[in-house]
């Protein structure tokens, strides 16, 4: 398993999203992309900060997460990826697991987001360990 990169996040972040046009984004995660954006709304609740991964469950570095899924009669795509992170975090953090929003999967995208960068933090490593573990 290659290893996770260390959780970093800008000290002020709030000045890095309003100088970058109201999002920042990490790479170091790749294939998963971590964004944090502000200005986000949901059901006319105003979300200050949202944190979201997102990654394309066709890259060649999830082929052998692909094929455990397909074991497991899951669709390996946007949507199932989806449902197998919320599952999976069902199992050790049933709060967070309903704290997850998942609206935005897509056949070609897992797109998933949370609003603490705590919660971000436990989805990414749990995504992180479900793609890569052996």
């Amino acid at each position: 398993m290659p290893k996770m990169p260390l959780w970093k996040v800008p000290k002020n972040l709030a000045k890095v999203l309003e100088d970058g046009d109201g999002s920042w984004e990490d790479e170091r995660w790749s294939p998963i992309l971590l964004t944090v954006m502000s200005g986000t709304e949901l059901n006319g609740r105003e979300i200050p900060i949202a944190w979201q991964i997102e990654f394309d469950p066709s890259e060649d570095e999830l082929e052998t997460a692909n094929a455990r899924l397909e074991q497991m009669e899951i669709e390996p795509d946007g949507y199932g990826w989806g449902e197998h992170i919320r599952k999976d975090l069902g199992n050790t953090n049933p709060g967070l697991a309903k704290r997850l929003h998942l609206d935005d999967c897509e056949t070609d995208t897992c797109v998933i987001w949370v609003e603490s960068d705590e919660d971000c933090r436990m989805l990414l490593e749990t995504t992180w360990n479900l793609i890569y573990k052996k």
